[in-house]
This record gives structure tokens, sequence and C-alpha cells, in this order.
């Protein structure tokens, strides 16, 4: 800071020692003059380093405050909380930063707009979508084609995806936190896929759990319906396990597994893997919002698989038993 200080007032600090220079060669060559020459140029070092010195704490603290407002408050926060300062040049440059702090903050109003007309938007269609889905089902009668009914059903799961999706950004203001009994829970998300494990002739080794959980109901259960999902997806035959151990709830399946090379990057939004990349219509958004709502619940997911041996996935609930 003392170099940057320094630097600051390098032309000053130059003329005064071109000024002691100009009067030690005038002290040099008249030498009667030389005590009077003397003595003015160590006051004008003196002058000068008093000066100095008694500048540098001012410049130290305007330069520690401009770090602390750079560090805690944005563009906004900062063009509002700068001193004055009579110097005209850093009275302009604080303008300037007024100025972009007024056209960023209308920027970002209309940014805002826009959003929020496309979350609505999204929102009124996700909820009017549901009824056409609605009617279809009752169209389908019991006889009707399975592959029909498979595709309305994944239909249905995209339509939840988007609407969970669109409440993320505020997910903390929709939860309703709460000590539940994790079977029931569980139990709601098997019946959820039923058909499902049906049509793919997959068997379900469910233990009971009798365990208890403090979270969102709403939001576990579909981290919970977003899981089996992907093991039905990607498992086409042996069977799926959920079960409790040593505090965790475990779903494993028994299906194609995750490459080791794509585990680690599993869960990043967007990211779809090898066997995404073998589904056209895989999106990489499910397990991105499991792992987004998780981690707003204070719960943990973790994963463990081998290709071609399945895939285990491990949710730290901080269970306790009843």
């Amino acid at each position: 800071m003392i170099f940057g200080y320094l630097r600051k007032h390098l032309p000053v600090i130059l003329f005064s020692l071109f000024t002691v220079g100009t009067f030690l060669i005038v002290a040099v060559l008249y030498a009667q003059l030389r005590p009077a020459v003397m003595y003015a140029s160590l006051i004008v070092l003196i002058v000068g380093a008093l000066l100095l010195c008694f500048g540098y704490p001012r410049y130290r603290t305007r330069i520690q405050y401009l770090k602390e407002l750079n560090a805690s408050m944005d563009i906004e926060g900062c063009s509002e909380h700068l001193r004055e300062s009579n110097d005209m040049e850093i009275s302009m440059y604080q303008d300037l930063l007024h100025s972009l702090a007024v056209n960023y903050r209308q920027y970002v109003t209309k940014e805002e707009e826009k959003y929020r007309d496309r979350s609505d938007y999204f929102a009124m269609w996700a909820h009017q979508i549901k009824t056409p889905i609605s009617a279809m089902h009752l169209l389908i009668d019991d006889h009707g084609d399975p592959e029909i009914k498979d595709q309305l059903f994944r239909i249905e799961e995209y339509v939840s995806i988007v609407m969970h999706y669109l409440k993320t950004d505020d997910i903390t203001n929709d939860f309703v936190l709460s000590d539940y009994a994790l079977d029931p829970i569980i139990q709601e998300a098997v019946r959820h896929y039923s058909s499902q494990f049906i049509h793919k002739k997959l068997k379900l080794d469910y233990s009971l759990t009798n365990m208890h959980v403090v979270t969102d109901k709403k939001w576990l259960l579909f981290v919970l319906e977003q899981i089996i999902s992907n093991s039905l997806k990607y498992t086409s035959h042996g069977s799926i396990r959920i079960y409790a151990e040593d505090g965790s709830l475990i779903i494993a399946d028994t299906g194609c597994g995750i490459c080791a090379e794509d585990l680690a990057r599993v869960g990043e939004k967007g990211y779809t893997g090898y066997n995404g990349r073998m589904d056209d219509h895989a999106s990489g958004i499910g397990l991105y919002l499991c792992r987004r709502i998780l981690k707003q619940l204070g719960h943990t997911i973790q994963l463990r698989s081998e290709a071609g041996k399945g895939t285990e996935v491990i949710l730290g609930l901080n269970l306790t038993k009843l």
C-alpha cells in the first residue's frame, strides 16, 4: 500500500528532489551562499517528508474503506456510500460510478420483470397442461395401449419437473418443515411408479425403515420420485431396493450403472453423462434439482456406482428410529 501511495505522489517527490538538487548545485557554485542554501534545502526536505507522513494515514484509511465497500456491497451500494471528495477528478469518477449504478439498476429491474413474466407464463402453462393430461387419462381405459399410457406418464413427469424447477429460485419460502414418518413418504413415491414397475417387470425390494425425519414432505417426495424414476429409466431387468442403513436412506438398482468419469459430474446442471447421451430424452435436470433441494433442506446425497453393476443413491436425512 505504501508503494502505491509513493507512486501517486511521485511527480511531487521528483519535483522536490529536483529543487533540492538545484539548491545544492547553487551552493557548490557560490560558496558564500552555501549556509543559506543548505538551510533552505533542509527545510524543503523536512516539510516534504512531513507532508508525505501526515498524508499517508488518510490515504491508507481511504483505500481500506474502498476495499471494504468492494468486498461487501454491489455497484449500487458503492455509489451510495462513497464519501464526498474535494478532488475534482475523484468527484468525476464518483459521478460516473453513480451513473453506472443507475443504469445497472434499470437494467436489473427490466431483466427481473422479464424473468417474472417468463416464470408466470411457464407456471400458468404447467397448470393448464394438467387438464388435457387428466382428460387423456380418462379417455384411455384399462385396456388402452400400454405404450400410450407410458408416454402420457412421461409427459406428467416432465410437467412436474418444470413446476418444481420454477419454484427452486425461491424454494425456502415454500418449505414447511416438520417431523414426518419416512415410510409413508417412500410408499407414496413407490405407488406413483407402480405401473412402471409392472410395465418393466422389475422387482421392488422395500424394507420398512421405521424412521422419522425433519423435512418438507412435498419436496422430499419429489426427490424420492426423481431418484426412483432414474432407477426405473436405467434398469431393464433385476430389481430396485429401498432400505435404511446407518442413518441413511439407500435406493439401489441393478441397472446399467454410471461410468467412473461421469460419477463426479452427475448432478451438475444440464450434465447427462454417457447414459444420458444414449437417451435422447435425458436432460440432466432431475438429479440437479434433487441436489439443490436436498442442500436447502439440510440433507445430503451421495452416489456409488459402477458401469454395468447398478447404482446406489445414499440420502443423508438425519434419520432417527421410532
